[in-house]
């Protein structure tokens, strides 16, 4: 009778272990399943937002864009939960694939903010080029101040004070943003120095520059860097050569020849007669 007990507690012991294993090893798929579950939720809602953000244009296209999101969100769910080879994602790949996400992300509300004249940056103009162009400028805004200020202030014999806030030093300063103002706008872009290198001031947020545009960045912006000239070195540690008038009015300066050799390769490309009579 006690070996028969005994055989009976051993057994009991067993199954108690087997249901513990099994008990665990169910908790433990549920855990990794309601984990996915709510990864999968997260990318439901990123999908939710960027659906949001972009609203469609036309109502006729809802539909259209319906189909397309949902598909999209389809296919980032999946792919956020699945390597291409159909297994589940480790965590570094799903950190991974969330940050390239988020950086498309970026860029896409980058372009819609700023939809115009976006080149490759070696179209961006750098510091020598602009400096070369800025000292022609300045010959000729020194030559219209010996041609208009100095004969008014000598005809009326008005005293001719060097002084920061004189009557004369403030002619000269109204000379100076006067020429980039209108020069700037009514060539589209470009002052006397900028068409003799090729240059031109290109907005980032407009195909024409507006007046809006031009009062920042040839008024207000050319103001502090005429005050504090060291600013204009900014333009070496920008991504797209901005300098700090640029950085104000969301431009900057691009060259023209580049932009030139740009679309007649484009334009070639479109017309091969145009290739094979070039070759």
């Amino acid at each position: 009778m006690a070996k028969s007990t005994e055989n009976e507690k051993g057994d009991t012991k067993e199954l108690d272990l087997t249901a513990l294993k099994k008990a665990l090893a169910k908790e433990e798929a549920e855990l990794k399943r309601t984990k996915r579950l709510k990864q999968l939720e997260q990318e439901r809602k990123l999908n939710e937002q960027e659906k949001a953000a972009s609203a469609p244009i036309d109502r006729e296209d809802d539909s259209l864009l319906l189909f397309n999101t949902s598909t999209h969100s389809d296919k980032t769910t999946q792919a956020a939960v699945e390597s291409p080879e159909g297994k589940p994602r480790t965590p570094e790949e799903l950190r991974e694939a969330r940050r390239r996400y988020w950086k498309e992300k970026q860029k896409q509300e980058q372009l819609e903010k700023t939809p115009y004249h976006h080149y490759p940056i070696l179209f961006y103009t750098g510091f020598w080029l602009r400096l070369f162009a800025y000292s022609i400028d300045l010959l000729v805004i020194g030559s219209l101040n010996r041609l208009i200020v100095h004969p008014v202030f000598t005809s009326a014999r008005l005293p001719v004070y060097t002084e920061a806030f004189s009557a004369f030093s403030l002619s000269k300063l109204f000379v100076f943003l006067l020429y980039f103002i209108l020069m700037t706008k009514l060539t589209n872009g470009q002052t006397i120095g900028k068409m003799i290198f090729g240059l031109r001031v290109v907005c980032f947020k407009e195909e024409k520059l507006s007046w809006q545009t031009v009062l920042i960045r040839e008024g207000f912006g050319r103001y502090i860097l005429k005050s504090m000239s060291i600013l204009y070195l900014v333009v070496l540690f920008t991504e797209r050569k901005q300098q700090v008038a640029d950085l104000l009015s969301d431009t900057s300066v691009v060259s023209e020849n580049l932009l030139q050799a740009k679309q007649w390769g484009q334009s070639s490309s479109s017309h091969p007669s145009l290739t094979s009579f070039s070759s």
